[in-house]
């Protein structure tokens, strides 16, 4: 009995030996295979649909600059996905991102929903965009077309991205995005 315990205890040890040994080569081959230029690709070639008024580049480099992102990915960084949605959620046009695609083409591809303007608000001479949620939105946000809060508006409470913070043209916001 003693001996066919002990046996099991130096076979389990062996085989813990084995796959310890295992993961690690694996994990030191991993790491050789990230560092190689095939599985990098540059932040500027990420495909996804600009907002309004800005050029898929101009996009990119402020996401990039907003979210502190390298100018190169590696693709097979565990977290790129991740970080990648996290990145792009951050900038004011961006309401949410639906998908982040990494291909096997070395193509990074981002389905996003972008804030859409509904209503212009009097921000001393200038006019200032709100999408349906009453969300400030960037100064470049064309409010051509767009009906004009009435009201008497309040500074926003934040930057673009962010809500006015006035209930009243948050409501009138949010009326003119179910029409």
């Amino acid at each position: 009995m003693r001996r066919w315990i002990f046996k099991s205890v130096v076979l389990i040890l062996v085989l813990a030996v084995f796959l310890g040994g295992l993961i690690i080569v694996g994990q030191a081959a991993l790491e050789h295979i990230r560092q190689r230029d095939r599985y990098a690709v540059a932040f500027a070639d990420i495909d996804c649909e600009p907002p309004p008024g800005l050029t898929r580049a101009a996009f990119l480099d402020e996401v990039q600059y907003i979210a502190d992102l390298p100018g190169t990915l590696n693709l097979l960084e565990e977290d790129l996905g991740r970080r990648l949605a996290i990145g792009f959620a951050r900038h004011p046009w961006v309401e949410k991102v639906e998908e982040v695609e990494l291909l096997p083409t070395r193509e990074v591809k981002l389905h996003l929903v972008i804030r859409q303007p509904v209503l212009a608000v009097r921000l001393g001479k200038e006019l200032r965009a709100v999408d349906g949620r009453g969300v400030l939105l960037p100064t470049n946000a064309a409010t051509d077309g767009l009906p004009v809060y009435q009201g008497k508006a309040r500074p926003p409470a934040g930057p673009a991205g962010t809500r006015w913070g006035d209930s009243a043209l948050e409501a009138e916001a949010r009326s003119l995005q179910k029409q």
